[in-house]
């Protein structure tokens, strides 16, 4: 008798830890769960941020739009002999290294004088351009060298030197576009005396101040 007692107070103690220790096995595990299920988030949660140059190899296409303020034909903003105009832009480069590019654009701008004359010109220039980049922040620095096609008052000059160093800030928007503006300087003189000596050299420059989207491929 006293065996049968014995073993039913052992197996009601055994009964009473074991509802005791159910619930805090249970909520351990449930904590468990919830700090493996919180680390695969924090290990899938990637900050997506788009490069401009991962790896030589990278293509873009240049499009822009913006203005072409002159500035040796007086003061555009004030008594300028020529007003401000508008310029466009479609251009192909290439990274040849994970920071470097090389490739070319064609433009073509137009400016009126105050007498309702036009100046068009259309220059063509290839280009070197090394870029850095910040997060989703790219800065290409640009040097373009090229030959111009200008044309005034019925008169064209063929082939003008171009000179165009440029400066940007684009966004990378996705890994196929980015958009930003570029600010540049260009230089396009006239060498007459090469050609007539009565005639004066004249040397063209202009700010343009454009609008870009590049497409990636």
């Amino acid at each position: 008798m006293k065996r049968i007692s014995t073993l039913l107070c052992s197996a009601l103690l055994c009964t009473v830890l074991a509802a005791v220790s159910a619930p805090q096995a249970a909520a351990q595990t449930a904590e468990e769960n919830e700090e493996i299920q919180d680390k695969h988030e924090n290990e899938n949660q990637v900050e997506v941020i788009y490069n401009s140059n991962v790896q030589a190899g990278d293509q873009y296409i240049r499009i822009s739009l913006g203005a072409a303020a002159p500035l040796s034909f007086g003061n555009p903003f004030t008594d300028g002999k020529m007003h401000i105009g508008g310029v466009g832009t479609l251009g192909y480069h290439r990274f040849i290294t994970d920071n470097i590019a090389i490739g070319g654009d064609a433009s073509f701008g137009s400016c009126s004088t105050i007498g309702g004359n036009i100046f068009n010109f259309v220059p063509i220039i290839g280009t070197f351009t090394y870029q850095f980049s910040l997060k989703n922040f790219e800065f290409p620095l640009t040097l373009g060298l090229g030959f111009a096609w200008e044309t005034y008052s019925g008169k064209t000059y063929w082939p003008g030197l171009v000179v165009k160093p440029q400066a940007g800030v684009h966004y990378r928007i996705t890994s196929s576009w980015s958009l930003g503006g570029d600010f540049s300087y260009l230089w396009m003189p006239q060498f007459n005396k090469l050609y007539d000596d009565s005639k004066e050299n004249k040397y063209g420059q202009f700010f343009t101040l454009e609008l870009v989207a590049r497409y990636y491929f």
